[in-house]
């Protein structure tokens, strides 16, 4: 069980992110003076090689909400999280991209959402009310066509499932074991818990474009990544639909 005096923890996995981190610093403050005082802000250095992890170090020093960890060398997106999960204790868990591509503003919404019911809250760039995404035209167009490809084996009506900007109940998180340790585990967690029939709900969002730094992610990798997630989800999907066949006949 959770035991956290915050409310709600909120991890934020870095890799390189040095040039944008002031900038998200700044807006992270301003969101804790209107709506989120005393939430708590769980950094992840990924193994960063730059100035990343000093400056997160300086904003730690300076600041009592902002926590720091460290991975000694760069172990991926997935890594970063389940880091992030283990060490939360408050009863909800956000996760959000340093890059601020999603409002980090908005975070507030999604967490009053799991508190009035739903265990995963995503914003989502690809829901119908959506405005039009902003970004590298290849990355949207994978985060599309795999967030459609899973929406049609899931067969539920969840249009985004590679969007990292999410509030969580922790506990429900916690019980989702899940394997891949870069990018496609955002998807995989998604995946898991729908699987295992946790509610979840989706906030209509706008992707906006990076201001700072480079993309982290390397489309052969993900693609990969993706393809043995779809396959893997298959298996999952065809085994549930067999057990529940199996149910029915021994009834």
């Amino acid at each position: 069980m959770t035991t956290d005096s915050a409310p709600v923890t909120v991890i934020v996995p870095c890799y390189n992110e040095e040039a944008g981190l002031p900038f998200l610093l700044e807006r992270l403050r301003k969101m804790r003076a209107r709506n989120a005082g005393d939430w708590r802000f769980l950094f992840v250095d990924d193994g960063s090689s730059d100035g990343t992890f000093a400056a997160l170090l300086r904003a730690a020093q300076d600041e009592d909400w902002v926590e720091v960890v460290r991975h000694p060398e760069n172990l991926g997106l997935g890594a970063a999280l389940r880091t992030g999960f283990e060490h939360a204790r408050s009863p909800i868990v956000c996760s959000i991209d340093s890059d601020c591509t999603y409002p980090p503003e908005k975070l507030p919404e999604l967490a009053a959402m799991v508190g009035e019911g739903a265990q995963i809250v995503t914003a989502s760039a690809w829901h119908p009310e959506s405005a039009a995404a902003e970004g590298s035209s290849i990355r949207l167009w994978l985060s599309r066509m795999v967030s459609g490809l899973y929406k049609l084996l899931i067969g539920q009506d969840i249009y985004t499932f590679t969007c990292l900007f999410r509030a969580y109940e922790t506990d429900a998180v916690r019980r989702i074991r899940f394997r891949s340790s870069g990018f496609a585990a955002v998807a995989e967690i998604m995946l898991r818990a729908m699987l295992n029939g946790q509610r979840v709900s989706e906030v209509p969002m706008r992707l906006e474009s990076r201001r700072f730094g480079e993309s982290k992610l390397k489309v052969g990798d993900a693609v990969m990544a993706h393809v043995r997630l779809l396959l893997m989800t298959a298996f999952m999907v065809g085994a549930r639909q067999a057990r529940a066949v199996g149910s029915r006949l021994v009834g």
